[in-house]
């Protein structure tokens, strides 16, 4: 998937968990979550994309931020 969509989808989920303008994943960060997500989806190659991205950024800010 094109990162740059990746990124976006990932900043709009991430404001949508954290409700604080002030939260900003760095580039590393989300580095990371794309990492991640990549890893899910070859794992789990019948999941819906959407729920995979959904369930990569809540465990990640539930782990570094919660």
């Amino acid at each position: 998937m094109d990162r740059q969509f990746l990124k976006k989808k990932i900043e709009k989920i991430t404001a949508s968990y954290v409700h604080d303008p002030d939260v900003r994943l760095s580039d590393d960060q989300v580095n990371t979550l794309i990492e991640k997500f990549n890893e899910q989806r070859l794992a789990n190659p019948n999941e819906d994309l959407h729920h995979i991205l959904h369930d990569v950024i809540y465990d990640y800010l539930t782990v570094n931020y919660f």
